[in-house]
């Protein structure tokens, strides 16, 4: 009864003979099984058998390494990073996101809430760059697609 092994070893042997590699020209084992694989081995072979590579692609893939290194800075890096609470260290994508945070903790945590009482709020600088970036939208023209569209001059800027 014949056996059918998934793999290589002993049992699957076909033939192997001494021969020089077509690449290299070193004395190689040539070493061929029934499943088809056909390898060459160092010769002689002593114990285990060692798979032979090459001195000429050896020396090319030692050239390989003389480029440059590459070295890439990681993504977001040197960008701004978001705001975080400096109490408990969440972080937050805007400004707003922590205040809510900050009002909300401050019923529940004391730390939060101590931190509140000695917050300076800056209500009015707030106030004041809202009102510029209104009167700056008024004053740009924004045109209207598939209509005519003029652009009112304002008599008193002249």
């Amino acid at each position: 009864m014949r056996h059918f092994y998934k793999s290589h070893g002993k049992h699957c042997y076909l033939r192997s003979f001494k021969t020089t590699c077509p690449t290299c020209g070193a004395d190689v084992l040539y070493w061929e099984c029934t499943h088809g694989s056909k390898i060459f081995f160092e010769y002689p072979p002593y114990g285990k058998l060692i798979k032979h590579y090459c001195r000429k692609y050896l020396t090319s893939k030692a050239n390989k390494n003389k480029f440059k290194v590459i070295v890439k800075t990681p993504n977001r890096l040197f960008e701004e990073s978001n705001i975080s609470c400096p109490i408990c260290g969440k972080i937050f994508n805007n400004t707003s996101s922590l205040d809510d945070h900050l009002i909300m903790l401050k019923r529940t945590d004391p730390e939060h809430k101590n931190f509140l009482k000695d917050r300076i709020e800056f209500s009015d600088e707030e106030h004041y760059k809202n009102n510029n970036k209104q009167k700056e939208d008024n004053s740009f023209h924004s045109p209207k697609f598939g209509q005519v569209n003029i652009k009112k001059v304002n008599k008193n800027s002249s």
